[in-house]
């Protein structure tokens, strides 16, 4: 089993230069992936990483660069093909903009050694300065999350600090459309729901950096949200009788 970062990048330049440093101390190999950062911004983080790749005793550190912004999920998935050609199993989903604990990271992979064919998402806890809006806003997430899978296996659907086992990335996208953008982080864990890929919640801490920046488009991406979990119901009317014959069967087994 050998691991790696994938850590989407879009103009997070100054959270990242704060931030990259921190993660390659932590041993382990970094795929940034910049998804179609503005020039100064992909000028500050090719200097960050030759400045880190300068240093001794480093991990590999890899940036790969889109033309254009084409969405964290892209962005994600152009990591997860080069991670396979450099012979990684399990990639680390990480944000680039320092919202994630890095001290959990050894929890995440100790967890994901034992069970190596196991997802294992952040399940967040906030303090009292998170954002309302994103607390509640995951509440309700949470419910549409329940009824796509007719379940309650996905604590946190939203949170993209993940171990996703590349072979489990690879029966995903082998079997459904996933979408590149806002929905990627859903659609990733309720469709491997319906691929009976396990699961593994962790908690986690998300910290809110000072002066943080948010792509979140309002109109764009909850229009993008609404559309996802509309064709999730949808998806989950059709695969309900499996879905109920499957957990009869559970039961009385």
């Amino acid at each position: 089993m050998n691991y790696c970062f994938i850590i989407p990048h879009f103009n997070h330049h100054d959270a990242f230069a704060g931030f990259l440093p921190s993660l390659v101390k932590l041993g382990i190999a970094c795929i940034i992936v910049d998804d179609g950062s503005n020039e100064l911004s992909i000028d500050k983080v090719e200097e960050l990483v030759a400045s880190i790749k300068g240093a001794n005793d480093t991990p590999g550190v890899y940036l790969l660069k889109h033309g254009a912004n084409r969405g964290k999920g892209a962005a994600f998935f152009t990591g997860a093909y080069y991670a396979r050609t450099l012979g990684y199993t399990h990639a680390i989903q990480i944000d680039a903009d320092g919202q994630h604990d890095l001290n959990d990271v050894a929890g995440f992979v100790d967890y994901s050694r034992e069970h190596p064919d196991t997802i294992v998402s952040g399940k967040p806890y906030f303090e009292a300065d998170a954002p309302k809006v994103r607390v509640y806003g995951r509440r309700v997430t949470d419910f549409w999350v329940a009824l796509e899978t007719l379940s309650l296996q996905i604590k946190d659907s939203l949170c993209g600090y993940r171990v996703y086992p590349l072979h489990q990335v690879e029966k995903i996208l082998d079997a459904y459309h996933i979408g590149v953008r806002m929905d990627f982080d859903t659609e990733m864990l309720v469709k491997a729901v319906w691929l009976d890929i396990p699961l593994h919640f962790m908690p986690t801490k998300v910290i809110y950096p000072e002066g943080a920046v948010s792509h979140f488009n309002y109109t764009r991406d909850n229009f993008l949200l609404i559309s996802l979990h509309v064709k999730l119901i949808l998806g989950m009317l059709v695969r309900s009788p499996f879905f109920i014959v499957k957990k009869i069967k559970r039961v009385f087994r």
